[in-house]
């Protein structure tokens, strides 16, 4: 794949001014146990020693064979802090999604549409909130079915993330996750991050208050895929890590050419995935609180 050049958008300088003998090394911050792995670990060991198996590390890190590398930085658990999401819905016509939210509207629920490509079908949903506190969630619940959505369900969801990652997360939490960049370059309140010499792989914008993560940019082709196998390369591990997106755009890349761009919104936070022109490469992903746009 062609490399892309990587420059500060606007976008980008907006949100600065916003923002204005031993085995493994296991790191706990965040939601997501990493482990870094050293010269003699196995995934037997592995699995062993945090009372996982093989079969589900080799799950969450896209791993096809049982070899691993020293250096290789491997998420052992997922992100236990799940939203709870109200569904109130799901049509195959725009119109009738759009008529459901209006209609919870009027009953003062908050009611948002999104959508999702099943099977090639496109199918529009309709979500009455979203909370992490699953009590909230059942009493949401039963508002929506005594409006009149007898159908409505719960659904329980991760937040989103990057490699454990996310908006609020300390700064720090990236050094511990992902390790120490060759070299770090400031611009304002923006960090690039590279952990290969051509290219950052890495690039967050620090909240101005208390310096934590504002939003979070990951370039795949600047990471070694190896020592980074939990990361989405591709749009089918993009699918597999998240699902299927709430929107789909084209958008024009490389001047003339058309990508794709996957879009995941949930609680605030809202996830960009770039897919490249030959609609599998991941070129980046960028994650922010959608407050801060």
């Amino acid at each position: 794949m062609r490399k892309f050049k990587q420059v500060f958008t606007a976008g980008i300088i907006s949100l600065a001014v916003i923002f204005s003998g031993g085995a493994v090394q296991a790191d706990h911050s965040g939601d997501r146990e990493v482990a870094v792995v050293e010269k003699g670990d196995t995934l037997y060991a592995l699995a062993n020693k945090y009372h996982t198996s093989i079969a589900r590390i080799s799950e969450l890190n896209h791993l096809e064979g049982t070899t691993i590398y020293p250096g290789q930085r491997l998420i052992l658990s997922e992100d236990e802090e799940a939203y709870h999401k109200i569904m109130a819905g799901s049509f195959s016509k725009k119109e009738n999604a759009a008529n459901r939210v209006s209609f919870l509207q009027k009953k003062d629920i908050p009611a948002v549409m999104s959508t999702a490509v099943i099977n090639g079908k496109t199918h529009y949903r309709v979500q009455a909130g979203a909370f992490k506190n699953k009590k909230n969630a059942e009493k949401q619940l039963k508002a929506v079915k005594k409006a009149g959505i007898k159908d409505a369900y719960i659904i329980a969801e991760e937040r989103l993330q990057i490699f454990g990652l996310a908006p609020g997360d300390a700064y720090d939490d990236i050094l511990s996750r992902m390790g120490e960049p060759k070299k770090t370059e400031a611009y304002l309140n923006i960090e690039s991050l590279y952990y290969q010499n051509d290219g950052a792989g890495v690039r967050v914008t620090k909240n101005m208050k208390d310096g934590t993560i504002g939003s979070l940019a990951v370039y795949p082709e600047y990471l070694s895929e190896r020592m980074f196998p939990a990361l989405p390369f591709t749009k089918e591990q993009v699918i597999e890590e998240y699902g299927q997106a709430n929107k789909t755009e084209s958008v024009t890349c490389y001047e003339s050419a058309k990508c794709v761009e996957l879009i995941y919104q949930l609680d605030n936070h809202e996830l960009k995935v770039r897919i490249d022109r030959d609609g599998s490469t991941v070129q980046f992903m960028e994650l922010t609180h959608l407050i801060y746009r």
